[in-house]
């Protein structure tokens, strides 16, 4: 197998950003990866006070991926240490996976369901009071207002519209208005006459909007739009037009939220990052709550066909990355 790397070659020689740009899957993520970006996220999430973090990506009916849960659960854990209160929420079918997820590492499993209803998003946006929204391998609308995998398929009947709360909470200067705003009537349209899409004006200051992803699908990528409709037709039909403050691209979105985990550890100089060994527990929990591969489909202790081990080395090497050798004698 080849594998690419999308870092420019004029950017700065981060090695976290180089290994958060392995495009294991000829994705071409070069396209779309932005050098700096995990950087920036952990930057913003410093001094973070409450933060919500989306993720679950349910590829058929019952069937939530192993991607996205575990990266939520690693940030939470090291957002948590720093300080901040943190809660979690995605579609019912992706709790008793996130809660693995979160057992794995013996952390408090503060979750909920994301609601029904027209009001879900402005009703958990006034109820939290979030300072950071933080999306990991969380379904975007496309610009037809619907759901899409990677081959173009709907997922909106399982995925609920958590990207509501993104698109409430707004972007300033965004390119794309126009664009998502004939997503959101088209997704209104489709689920029928009591969902209608709410942009209140939120209390106060608006919460620092995250979002992490691997395929252009997924919630933030609305802030590289345009370059992802340059990738072709496929792309510009099924990428997100949901934009965030802060886009981290990678081969995998856990390891995008791993590398967000990394930069806030050199940040603070605390070894915040998760062992390999919790990873490979963390991917097996996972399956066993009931997960699946998002590209193959089976429930086997594999993240986007890659299993277990390569991802544990990811881990390892992002540890390194920074100078972390706690843990320099356990094996990848």
């Amino acid at each position: 197998m080849v594998v690419a790397f999308a870092v420019p070659a004029r950017s700065p020689s981060d090695p976290i950003d180089h290994l958060l740009a392995l495009d294991h899957g000829g994705r071409g993520i070069a396209g779309f990866f932005t050098p700096g970006a995990a950087l920036g996220a952990a930057r913003a999430l410093m001094g973070a006070r409450r933060v919500l973090i989306a993720t679950g990506f349910v590829v058929a009916e019952g069937m939530p991926e192993t991607d996205g849960p575990p990266g939520a659960a690693v940030l939470g854990r090291a957002l948590r240490r720093l300080g901040a209160q943190v809660r979690y929420t995605s579609d019912p079918v992706v709790l008793p996976v996130l809660e693995a997820s979160l057992r794995a590492l013996d952390e408090p499993l503060d979750v909920f369901a994301y609601p029904e209803g027209p009001d879900a998003a402005s009703n958990v946006l006034k109820r939290e009071r979030s300072t950071h929204l933080v999306a990991i391998e969380r379904p975007g609308r496309g610009r037809a207002g619907d759901y899409l995998n990677a081959r173009g398929v709907s997922v909106a009947q399982w995925n609920r519209p958590l990207d509501e709360m993104f698109v409430q909470a707004g972007r300033t200067g965004v390119r794309s208005h126009a664009l998502l705003d004939l997503a959101t009537h088209a997704l209104s349209r489709a689920r029928g006459p009591r969902y209608k899409s709410r942009t209140p004006r939120l209390a106060g200051r608006r919460p620092v909007t995250i979002g992490v992803g691997d395929g252009g699908n997924e919630i933030g990528m609305g802030r590289v739009r345009a370059r992802l409709a340059r990738e072709g037709a496929l792309m510009a039909r099924i990428a997100s037009v949901v934009s965030v403050d802060h886009l981290v691209v990678a081969g995998v979105s856990n390891w995008g939220a791993y590398g967000i985990v990394a930069q806030l550890g050199r940040l603070t100089g605390q070894p915040l990052l998760h062992t390999p060994t919790d990873e490979r527990t963390m991917i097996d929990a996972c399956v066993s709550a009931g997960a699946v591969d998002g590209l193959t489909r089976r429930r086997e202790p594999t993240v986007d066909a890659l299993p277990a081990d390569t991802h544990a080395a990811i881990v390892a090497l992002l540890g390194l990355s920074w100078g972390d050798l706690s843990k320099r004698g356990e094996r990848a």
